[in-house]
């Protein structure tokens, strides 16, 4: 299930990722992680969103996802 839209999706359909020391990341295999889909990238809610997530301001949040956007295209 997606966090920003709460839709539910195949596993395959979806992009999950990982906050580890307050940083988000592309999920390591251990730990907590969660769901975003691809519809959800441009959403307004996203920044807000992580931020809450991982523990760390909207600006931080919104340069990290956008770091994290370049690497997965």
């Amino acid at each position: 299930m997606c966090v920003v839209c709460k839709k539910r999706y195949a596993q395959n359909e979806l992009i999950r990722l990982q906050c580890k020391n307050k940083e988000l990341i592309f999920f390591s295999g251990v730990g907590r992680s969660f769901y975003l889909c691809k519809e959800c990238i441009n959403n307004k809610k996203l920044s807000k969103i992580i931020s809450y997530l991982c523990k760390i301001s909207k600006e931080n949040a919104k340069s990290q996802i956008e770091q994290l956007l370049k690497e997965y295209a």
